[in-house]
């Protein structure tokens, strides 16, 4: 089986399918199908790895929709960084020093080079990972950290399913889960890998959020892409 982020969506648990790659690619849409005000979906590319972040709101304890002004789904929006449901568009700028990727326009690229000895991060609005090759245990170190914009509106705990991953297309077993504090330095070990390997891994976790006095659950989605090379 081969991984691609489109049979990662199909799995259930990614909140869109993210074609964008490329260094420092940042742009946010709306979720596929929110039933009312209460859906937040961001996405953000850099050159080694790709995040979703989908906030949705708790709805009225009487079950009826949730109602919010465009004022309030604006601010709301632009703490998630995505889009206010049911507008196009793109709320904000880019960070400094981002740009818009080939990526965005259909252009797909090839992996992230992961080379042996080096100790390569890619950070962005909702985090940072960090992973390195190291070829003399034939293994890929990895670890993830939630960006301090995130922790900002995360209520309690975060449950981490675990990283998936996959080896020149198979399919290997997932990492351990964990439920911790926000302030977490998820870490695993993906092996064996060996020079040449392509190898792809993602993550997905949970958590409770305040977000503008609005309570709700959101989520994180991780994925990276990358060949291992001496």
């Amino acid at each position: 089986m081969r991984l691609s982020w489109q049979s990662a969506a199909a799995s259930g648990w990614l909140a869109l399918v993210v074609t964008v790659s490329g260094a420092g690619a940042t742009h946010a849409v709306p979720a596929a199908n929110p039933a009312d005000d209460r859906t937040f979906v961001s996405t953000t590319a850099t050159g080694g790895s790709k995040t979703t972040l989908r906030v949705v709101l708790d709805a009225y304890s009487h079950g009826s929709p949730l109602k919010l002004t465009h004022a309030e789904r604006d601010r709301i929006a632009a703490i998630v960084g995505g889009v206010a449901p049911g507008r196009g568009g793109r709320v904000g700028a880019a960070p400094s020093g981002t740009r818009q990727s080939a990526g965005a326009t259909g252009k797909k690229r090839g992996p992230a080079t992961l080379r042996c000895g080096r100790n390569p991060s890619w950070s962005d609005a909702n985090g940072t990972l960090n992973a390195r090759f190291n070829c003399r245990y034939g293994n890929i170190n990895w670890g993830y950290k939630i960006s301090a914009r995130v922790k900002s509106f995360i209520t309690g705990n975060v449950r981490e399913r675990g990283v998936s991953w996959w080896n020149n297309g198979k399919r290997k077993p997932n990492n351990a889960g964990h439920v911790v504090g926000k302030h977490y330095h998820f870490h695993g070990t993906l092996k064996p890998v060996k020079h040449a390997d392509h190898v792809q891994f993602q993550d997905y976790m949970t958590f409770r959020v305040n977000v503008g006095g609005r309570t709700g659950t959101g989520s994180i989605t991780w994925a990276s892409d990358v060949k291992a090379k001496k």
